[in-house]
């Protein structure tokens, strides 16, 4: 088999690299080879909980929506800012930008792109709590579509990291006329400008999409691109290997050392900007003891879960985002595992006998894995940990809404420190990203202060500050900064993934 590892890069975005470059991929289109496979299907880890991009940010929705609709502007390979449907923007202050709308670009449904769909899609990220850690903070109500193909974007304040945060999917541009008409409905027929079309979805087992052949931009090498929904890690793994699937994402370490040995497949190990905790819902009375959380962290062994859970892939986490971010803290104190300091925080809180907590995860394998070695390393410290798993979408619900005590995720974005640090922001509670409910005055003003700041040096230590306030203070026990671990058929060609986790699938396929 062959084995493929992309190296940790880029320590800096690159805020606007203005390049001619077609949203949706490169190469001719149609097949590789005439003849050759023209359809290519990827296993997802869970089913998309609505197609509507302004009403979810988890990740299996955001990997189907972004081949259905598309942003102002995206990353290319390298992560830098290019064109997609704004062709190109000026910035003629600090809090305003223009852009100019490509021409010519047609949604699936044949009606033309417009500046008015542009400024209808914004408006429907107003007070929108998916969308708040995107977009909040943009200046919705004097926002305007300038003529049909001009779109002038305001700010509330300076914002550093705009351009970057316009690449997500909850920023997507839809059709005003089709999304008003069939707002009910929207999430299970969406209408984009992407290079694929959507055909059909049975819910928990497969979405259908075609290859959209009225694309602006370079066309899709395969006709058809296929998600299968199949939670279970060592299925897609095992669907992979089969033929069953092309692509099977998040696969869990423990399946590596044996698909190295397949040479039908090949395993690409990709440095990502996740990482994985244990989360404190801060509404709860007793973790509102940072005491208690302290306690908790140093009771947790994170090399032990590194190297058992995820079979010593990715880092052990050493601060609240990951060392690709722009502004990350490399001089935080670990937390080590060290019992008897934990038994004293412990005590010091007020438990010295010890108290009972329930750990909740979804149905993911590694999830689980981590919760049973969390629960075994919390019982040594005196803390019963109770675990229960819920299906994904209510376990989802449960966490912004603030109904559990303790919860395994993982934050996956797009390499910018005001979305990274959106964990411990307090303006982002719940949906908007701080899933712990943290409360600090402090940091949130040092956030807004940083996200204002147009002095990159400035920022710089203010998003240091708030890191170390926020390790010290624990909202979170942060375990691991992932490596993407993603299998592909060797029959596959044209294989790409991007440290966000995002693939082109246009440029992919079969000879």
């Amino acid at each position: 088999m062959k084995k493929k590892k992309m190296t940790v890069f880029m320590a800096v975005l690159s805020a606007a690299a203005i390049m001619l470059t077609a949203c949706g991929g490169g190469g001719k289109g149609g097949n590789g080879t005439k003849g050759a496979k023209d359809t290519l299907t990827v296993g997802l880890t869970a089913n998309p909980i609505t197609l509507d991009p302004y009403n979810t940010t988890d990740s299996p929705a955001s990997k189907v929506n972004k081949n259905i609709h598309e942003t102002l502007v995206k990353y290319d390979d390298e992560m830098n800012i290019v064109p997609c449907l704004a062709e190109s923007w000026e910035i003629t202050d600090d809090t305003t930008y223009i852009f100019k709308i490509r021409q010519g670009v047609k949604f699936h449904n044949s009606e033309e792109l417009t500046a008015k769909d542009v400024k209808f899609s914004f408006d429907m990220q107003k007070d929108n709590p998916h969308a708040e850690s995107v977009t909040g903070m943009v200046d919705f109500d004097n926002c305007k579509a300038v003529d049909d193909y001009t779109f002038e974007l305001k700010l509330k304040k300076p914002f550093g990291s705009i351009l970057q945060h316009l690449t997500q999917a909850v920023t997507s541009i839809v059709n005003e006329k089709t999304y008003t008409e069939n707002k009910e409905n929207y999430g299970s027929n969406p209408v984009g400008t992407g290079p694929f079309k959507f055909e059909e979805w049975k819910k928990d087992d497969f979405i259908n999409l075609a290859r959209n052949d009225e694309y602006w931009g370079d066309k899709a090498k395969v006709k058809q691109l296929v998600f299968r929904i199949i939670p279970e890690s060592s299925t897609r793994a095992i669907e992979v290997e089969s033929g069953g699937v092309d692509i099977a994402t998040k696969i869990a370490p423990t399946e590596v050392k044996r698909l190295e040995k397949n040479n039908k497949v090949v395993v690409d190990l990709t440095p990502s900007f996740s990482t994985q905790f244990v989360g404190f819902c801060l509404k709860n009375d007793k973790l509102q003891n940072v005491k208690l959380r302290q306690a908790i962290n140093y009771a947790i062994d994170k090399e032990a879960i590194l190297n058992v859970a995820y079979q010593g892939i990715g880092l052990v986490a050493s601060a609240p985002m990951s060392p690709g971010h722009w502004g990350y803290d490399d001089s935080l104190p670990p937390f080590t595992r060290d019992l008897e300091k934990s038994k004293k925080l412990l005590e010091e809180a007020g438990f010295k006998d010890g108290l009972s907590l329930t750990l909740t995860t979804d149905e993911d394998q590694v999830r689980r894995d981590v919760a049973e070695m969390v629960q075994a390393q919390l019982g040594e410290a005196g803390i019963e940990v109770k675990m229960q798993t819920l299906e994904r979408g209510a376990f989802i619900d449960a966490v912004i809404q603030g109904n559990l005590e303790l919860f395994i995720l993982g934050w996956s974005d797009f390499g910018t420190p005001d979305y990274g640090l959106a964990l411990v922001n307090p303006a982002l509670k719940g949906a908007g990203g701080n899933m712990a409910f943290y409360d600090n005055p402090e940091v949130e003003e040092l956030l807004t202060k940083a996200q204002a700041s147009t002095d990159d040096n400035e920022r710089m230590e203010l998003y240091k500050k708030v890191q170390e306030i926020s390790w010290e203070e624990s909202p979170y026990v942060f375990l691991q900064h992932d490596t993407e671990v993603t299998v592909y058929s060797s029959q596959l060609k044209g294989f790409n993934i991007k440290a966000d986790g995002d693939s082109d699938y246009t440029k992919m396929y079969f000879e």
